[in-house]
């Protein structure tokens, strides 16, 4: 079983619900305070607890001397209520080889940490194995920053070869996957922030969100991974609803975001290597901006309406292949029965399923994105029309771009304003936003303002992703 180990900063929190061991970071106490305070702090615990001074090298706090640091420990290793475990970096033991001597006790073991704040190490797997060879040491932690998602799999990688009781993370914003994943791979355990304190290190995610979003008790050697690509993904809806439906039906399966810069290059790396990795069961994802349309390109085979919107949201993985599906036409289709003159703003993935969505329903359709000669070439592709001044009797507006959307780089905009600044909206227009977050965006509050009937970004969102989840259970 994987533990998962709430962190933080001096002070025992109210609530730990979910929790197995606590750590208590000492690395921004002052020495004198931190021998005063310590004893109590220990003996406040609920949980058992890990022992943390963590050097400013290593992304802690603590600059002062090692004679210090050892003092602190001794505070605690001779107070009524000893740490399980105390935290020693694999540097200090390398300046001072009879540190573990002197602190690890019948009662308190020890985990051997190292962590690189900038990236993976050249000589990452000789450290291991060296870390590995220290004697009398309780637990190996290895954390550094990932570059990509790849990273996650030489963590995982790790896992599997490890000799005794192990922690491989990657930190940073492409992180979370491994420590979702720990329980698959067999890690002695993940770090976890506490809702509504600061976390200790960069893309921790909360105990609740891993107990609760993700299932973080059901995960095994055979759970199937799926996740949601795209370049921001932060925000994301899809892994709370994906990971509900899979509880749901009871199917062994966890949905993680999967972050992946913009460009084909990093798109088919990250791809080909998480398909390759067998030990992961990385079995289909959601797929967003920016990817949606070179998706495609990476797809063994693609179903019709992909084919003839160019542009996939949703791949499944079987047998080193992938299929590509589109489900944002049929959602489009389900909300827009009664347009007739259809008004899209953007001409990426979204917007090319919106004017398929369109020409089926028979609507007469016109499109403004940022370029002329994009909007050119989608009415050349697909028989409709450049909005422009002249554009007469629209009674629907669709904006498919993120313009507006929180965490994206321009949240307080107006795909209205931007890319058609001469079209009024009035009562007569429905206005159908593709963003979900925040439910209303400035283009949806300019068309309430307009008393336009307005269709919130969720509800495309929601009738997507449960036509997703009817094509990734029935593998």
């Amino acid at each position: 079983m994987t533990l998962l180990i709430a962190s933080v900063h001096g002070a025992i929190p109210e609530k730990l619900d979910g929790a197995d061991f606590l750590e208590i970071r000492i690395d921004g106490m002052e020495t004198e305070e931190c021998i005063e305070q310590l004893p109590s702090i220990l003996k406040a615990s609920p949980l058992p607890t890990v022992l943390t001074c963590r050097s400013v090298d290593e992304g802690g706090m603590f600059e002062g001397e090692e004679e210090e640091r050892f003092a602190m420990y001794q505070v605690a290793l001779q107070s009524d209520s000893p740490p399980k475990y105390i935290d020693i970096e694999h540097e200090s033991l390398t300046r001072h080889p009879l540190l573990l001597d002197s602190v690890k006790t019948e009662t308190t073991g020890i985990i051997l940490s190292w962590h690189d704040m900038k990236g993976r190490p050249p000589d990452l797997l000789q450290r291991a194995a060296a870390m590995q060879d220290v004697p009398r040491v309780d637990i190996v932690k290895m954390v550094w920053r990932a570059r990509s998602i790849r990273d996650n799999l030489e963590a995982f990688d790790l896992l599997q070869s490890r000799q005794q009781p192990m922690i491989a993370m990657c930190m940073g914003e492409y992180g979370i996957m491994s420590r979702v994943l720990a329980p698959k791979f067999g890690g002695f355990a993940t770090y976890a922030a506490v809702e509504g304190l600061e976390p200790t290190a960069s893309g921790q995610p909360t105990v609740q969100e891993l107990r609760s979003k993700y299932s973080f008790d059901t995960i095994d050697a055979n759970t199937k991974v799926y996740g949601v690509i795209g370049d921001n993904v932060a925000h994301s809806a899809s892994p709370m609803f994906h990971n509900a439906a899979f509880q749901a039906a009871n199917k062994n399966a966890v949905y993680l975001p999967l972050l992946i810069p913009r460009g084909w290059e990093h798109l088919k790396a990250s791809l080909s290597e998480l398909q390759k990795y067998k030990a992961l069961d990385f079995s289909g994802a959601s797929v967003t901006i920016p990817h949606k349309e070179e998706m495609i390109k990476l797809a063994t085979s693609c179903d019709e309406i992909s084919t003839t919107v160019g542009a996939a949201n949703t791949i499944t993985i079987q047998n080193d292949s992938i299929h590509a599906n589109n489900t944002d036409v049929s959602a489009l289709l389900a909300l827009c029965k009664e347009a007739s003159n259809i008004l899209i703003l953007g001409g990426g993935g979204v917007a090319r399923a919106a004017i398929v969505a369109a020409k089926n329903l028979g609507c007469e359709v016109f499109i403004a994105t940022r370029r002329t000669e994009q909007s050119k070439s989608l009415a050349i592709e697909f028989c409709c029309k450049v909005a422009s001044e002249e554009t007469k009797n629209i009674d629907t507006v669709i904006n498919c771009t993120p313009v507006g959307m929180a965490g994206g780089n321009d949240p307080n905009g107006n795909s209205l304003h931007t890319l058609a600044p001469w079209f009024t909206l009035d009562s007569s227009i429905s206005v159908l936003d593709t963003v979900y977050k925040p439910k209303t965006t400035p283009l949806l509050a300019m068309a309430e303002a307009a008393s336009c009937p307005i269709i919130h970004g969720e509800e495309m969102f929601r009738l997507q992703a449960v036509a997703q989840q009817e094509i990734w259970q029935q593998t």
